[in-house]
């Protein structure tokens, strides 16, 4: 599971530029089944394949774009759903204000696993981009500057 946690903002960058290209697939029964199980009222679900074998659903959540991750089995092992600021839980929106004071946020992503729960950013600050990691209590894990 460490690796999935590892590989999935790489597999949200890969979906990102990727997402016109690639082609929709049909759902494995067990992964629609257990995508059933916790996501409702959902819009717009396309399934594809993604590298390593992982099935991807991306949909609408509650005006949310979500991806969901299942394994060969069926099984939900990920997911990442754009966020806004004030929908970050109050400990992780402080941490980010103390620590990128001025920093402008371009993007907010929370990506969830059985290892819990992280949040992805992409700040501005000074005219330089930064992917920031942030774990569900607030702790900065990685800053990285982007090109």
């Amino acid at each position: 599971m460490k690796k999935f946690l590892l590989l999935l903002p790489v597999l949200l960058v890969v979906t990102s530029v990727t997402t016109f290209a690639r082609l929709t697939v049909e759902a494995d029964p067990r992964a629609e089944q257990e995508f059933k199980k916790y996501f409702s009222n959902v819009e717009n679900v396309k399934w594809s394949k993604e590298e390593g074998g992982y099935l991807q659903a991306s949909f609408t959540w509650a005006n949310h774009r979500t991806l969901a991750y299942f394994n060969s089995n069926g099984e939900l092992v990920g997911s990442i759903r754009g966020l806004s600021f004030s929908q970050l839980p109050l400990i992780v929106g402080r941490s980010i204000d103390k620590s990128f004071k001025n920093a402008i946020i371009l993007e907010i992503s929370e990506i969830t696993n059985d290892e819990g729960t992280q949040y992805k950013l992409m700040i501005e600050d000074e005219q330089k981009k930064y992917a920031v990691r942030l774990s569900s209590f607030g702790e900065v894990l990685k800053k990285e500057k982007v090109k």
